[in-house]
């Protein structure tokens, strides 16, 4: 049966709006939209050129700085042996400099990567049928923190203790069955979710949303579910004991 929302004075509403840097799931969307960004992401050879190019900047303006020091910032000093930065001494200081500014260039395939590898970890455990894994947990809190939608995944069955995944998006996932003690799930949206029989004690799910969420036979003891919206979630059944299910005063 659903919660009614006057049930344990629990009056639904929203969560307060909590300002935030756009995810990186975002700003790669964003950094789509732009042929010119989409281009750089594509051609090695590309972000290559780049950092050469701002290398031999950063040490051009170095040298000029040097010479106009030298010669007490004269009247044309910046044009004084303006080839100087082209030298032989000066390759060793070039190629660090241009990894440097490459590696910059170089971060978002490692944040895909990182991504990619994510996943596979994710999937491994799944078709070896581990309950605990920290390399599982630590997987999906970084993805959850990029931003990744996991709408209708199913991680039932395992080990979520402590987890920290505040504000991560985790509509219709099935976690029947999991364990999530002491997690921290503040503005979680769970919309949706499949929480049968799930042990969530000691769970911290402030201003989660847990509309038409499943959690017939959940542990709740302990449990802070202040501010959350739970229209239309099934709790026949659950433990709800010690749970602190008031709306603060506003």
């Amino acid at each position: 049966m659903p919660l009614a929302p006057a049930e344990a004075g629990l009056m639904p509403r929203l969560p307060a709006a909590v300002p935030r840097r756009p995810s990186w799931v975002e700003r790669q969307r964003q950094r789509r939209r732009s042929p010119l960004l989409r281009l750089l992401d594509q051609s090695f050879g590309l972000r290559l050129l780049l950092a050469a190019a701002a290398a031999t900047a950063a040490l051009g303006a170095v040298n000029r700085f040097e010479q106009c020091r030298d010669r007490g910032f004269a009247r044309g000093c910046l044009w004084q042996d303006a080839g100087g930065v082209v030298d032989v001494a000066n390759l060793e200081a070039f190629s660090i400099v241009t990894a440097a500014f490459l590696y910059i260039l170089e971060g978002g395939k490692r944040r895909q990567r990182e991504h990619q590898h994510a996943h596979e970890v994710i999937l491994s455990c799944q078709q070896a049928g581990v309950r605990y894994a920290p390399a599982r947990n630590d997987a999906l809190e970084l993805l959850s923190r990029a931003g990744l939608n996991f709408h209708g995944w199913d991680l039932s069955g395992i080990d979520l203790d402590q987890i920290r995944i505040p504000g991560a998006l985790w509509q219709g996932v099935n976690l029947s069955g999991s364990t999530l003690r002491t997690t921290n799930l503040r503005r979680v949206d769970l919309a949706g979710a499949d929480l049968r029989r799930a042990d969530l004690s000691g769970a911290d799910l402030r201003d989660a949303d847990l509309r038409g969420a499943d959690l017939r036979e959940a542990d709740l003891r302990g449990a802070d579910l202040r501010g959350a919206l739970l229209e239309g979630a099934e709790l026949q059944g659950a433990v709800l004991t010690d749970c602190r299910l008031e709306t603060p005063n506003r």
